[in-house]
């Protein structure tokens, strides 16, 4: 997701972090942000967290396309959905049609294999299992914090290395989905995080996320339909720490929901959408222990109770007006009412011009409220509020002509009661509280450029102004600046090549330094099956695709912010970035060879990154995506073709 409008990356070589607007602050676990896997929420219960690296170890080539919404979507799906949803839509049994897989190398020890089977029976049964396996020995690392004989010199010799797994089906018959996800990482930690022993093998952390949902989904007549789910998630999360004593910690979540959503025209041009949702979350528990101590294990059960409407009016042919409220209530602390509304209004045929106003929340995490340590000098909050935030936004839509698509996009947003660790000087100890306030501008610009023989490109330009008031100046791991493009284009035969550069400004660290600005270019040369080309070779890459990728094509130095558990003020993620065709970490190197199915251009995650309302690149299915269109606002990134 490195290379799409507005966002940027970080990397602190066990988590990777998303920042969106100019926001994202040093291990937060993105809990600002909310991740779902087809509708269905991904982010955890005890932290909150939301996993966008190889945590998330769900196979991309079995993915249809990637949503990304910005902006407050509290009003439609609760707690985290402060800067962005990003939605990961999956494939159908009939789009992947029989059997497909993967074997891919790479860089520093990289193993990869993927599966995936799909198939629409004659009965209308739709089945679709897809699993993706990787083992990556990583790098030695070189750390001159830790330049000094009684820590290795400052090399972190075999530690970067990272092992994950993850499998999801979907069967789908008539009105019924029956969906299961399971993923599972464990990853050396060599930064020396924490003040453990640097170098020292022991340090690691495993992340496991699993859940099934069952849903039915009925057109109840020609003007309502009704929908009912219900779901039961579960999260594990175990670090191991290299101290003199071995210290450990853990979590665990389990939490089941159900959720009945009505959507009912009351005339042709207005919609009305009700519905309710309540979640039990059964165990949210945190233990921290050494060989000889218990610091901390307790558990903290709560519950959820939601209920949302949300009205859409067509007021003539060329305006919509929109608004939506929910009111989400706490068994513990948390609880909120959100409203949003939006104005879409279209003077011209190629033109559209959005307003939108929103609010969005998110609820204290069990950590931050609960946790206390008189040894580790740490005490509990259960005084905590949410955190809020107000966000008001224009957009124009142009559509310059068949093949070139462009907007610019203006926004303020200011966010309340920001949740910060500070040391209370009444009795040394930290705790969390709301301590901050940000406020922020910004302005995006974005040209999308699509022409035939599968050719096109994009320029997407970012200026972003972030302020806390604790810092009272520029906020941390934030970009003034950032600019992006990327280019697709034929060489010879059904070889294709995708070049990318990226450019960001300095970042602000936690040290109160800053990293250094940076140039970044990407390589991605690929098979594609071309309808023109008769050869047998070209015959041979309809059904197998090879692909080369190599990240940070010149091998450029450059580090971005860590939190205040690292020595270092930046980390390098060396040659290991985003990949741009799966949106996980890649690392520098990548070949690949892909079987079974017509070939796909996977360049497009790059290149077809503009709103599906337009009509442009996308199927008359993706446009009907009403309920993901929330507010008249149409997703920003989708990973398919289109036709």
């Amino acid at each position: 997701m490195s290379h799409v409008r507005g966002l940027y990356v970080s990397y602190d070589r066990n988590y990777n972090y998303l920042g969106v607007r100019g926001f994202s602050r040093p291990t937060d676990y993105n809990n600002r942000i909310l991740l779902l896997i087809n509708g269905h929420s991904n982010n955890e219960n005890v932290y909150g967290s939301a996993a966008i690296g190889t945590e998330f170890a769900l196979d991309l080539d079995a993915v249809e396309r990637i949503e990304i919404v910005r902006g407050p979507g509290a009003a439609l799906y609760g707690t985290s959905a402060m800067f962005a949803v990003v939605n990961v839509i999956t494939k159908e049994g009939r789009a992947i049609d029989g059997l497909k897989f993967s074997a891919q190398t790479g860089s520093y020890g990289r193993l990869q294999g993927s599966a995936a089977f799909g198939k629409e029976f004659a009965s209308g049964l739709d089945i679709a299992v897809s699993s993706r396996w990787t083992d990556i020995a990583g790098q030695d690392l070189y750390y001159k914090e830790y330049d000094d004989p009684s820590t290795n010199n400052g090399i972190a010799k075999g530690l970067d290395w990272d092992k994950h797994y993850g499998l999801l089906t979907t069967i789908a018959y008539e009105d019924l989905t029956l969906q299961g996800y399971m993923s599972s990482r464990e990853k050396a930690y060599p930064t020396g995080a924490w003040q453990v022993n640097f170098n020292d093998p022991a340090t690691k952390t495993l992340d496991v996320h699993s859940f099934v949902e069952l849903k039915y989904d009925r057109q109840a007549g020609p003007d309502k339909r009704i929908m009912l789910r219900g779901y039961f998630d579960h999260f594990v999360y175990e670090g191991s720490y290299g101290y003199d004593l071995l210290w450990n910690d853990s979590s665990d979540g389990d939490w089941l929901g159900g959720e009945l959503q009505f959507l009912w025209d009351l005339r042709a041009n207005n919609r009305l959408t009700v519905g309710a949702e309540y979640q039990d979350h059964l165990r949210a528990d945190y233990i921290s222990w050494d060989a000889e101590t218990t610091y901390f294990d307790d558990d903290f059960p709560f519950g959820v109770l939601s209920f949302y409407l949300q009205d859409e009016h067509q007021a003539t042919e060329n305006l919509s007006l929109t608004f939506g409220v929910r009111r989400d209530e706490y068994s513990t602390v948390g609880s909120a009412t959100i409203p949003r509304g939006a104005v879409v209004y279209k003077p011209t045929k190629s033109g559209t011009l959005k307003l939108f106003y929103g609010e969005a929340f998110r609820a204290p995490n069990i950590y931050e409220v609960n946790y206390e340590s008189s040894v580790l000098g740490s005490k509990s909050n259960p005084d905590l509020e949410p955190e809020m935030i107000t966000t008001t936004e224009i957009v124009w839509e142009q559509r310059l002509n068949r093949t070139v698509f462009g907007l610019v996009s203006l926004y303020n947003y200011d966010m309340k009661d920001l949740v910060d660790q500070v040391l209370d000087p009444s009795d040394d100890l930290f705790q969390f509280r709301n301590a901050n306030r940000i406020k922020a501008r910004g302005v995006e610009f974005g040209l999308d450029i699509r022409m035939e023989g599968e050719r096109g490109g994009y320029v997407n330009y970012a200026f972003q102004h972030t302020e806390g008031d604790v810092s009272g100046g520029k906020l941390t791991n934030s970009p003034s600046h950032i600019a992006k493009v990327g280019l697709f284009h034929p060489l010879v035969g059904p070889l294709y090549a995708t070049t990318e550069l990226l450019y960001e400004t300095e970042r602000r660290t936690v040290y109160d330094t800053t990293t250094d600005a940076y140039l970044l270019a990407n390589l991605r040369l690929s098979t594609l099956s071309h309808p023109h080309l008769g050869t047998p070779l070209a015959q041979l890459f309809r059904r197998v695709q090879v692909s080369l990728q190599i990240n940070n094509l010149f091998d450029v130095a450059y580090e971005t912010p860590g939190g205040f558990e690292h020595l270092q003020h930046g980390i390098s993620p060396g040659r290991e970035e985003l990949c741009p065709q799966t949106g996980l970490r890649a690392l520098g190197t990548c070949p690949s060879i892909r079987f079974g199915g017509e070939a796909e251009p996977l360049f497009l995650t790059s290149i077809a990154r503009r709103a599906t309302e337009e009509g442009c690149w996308t199927s008359e299915r993706a446009q009907r995506r009403e309920r993901r269109q929330w507010l008249g606002r149409s997703p920003e990134w989708d990973t398919r073709t289109g036709s």
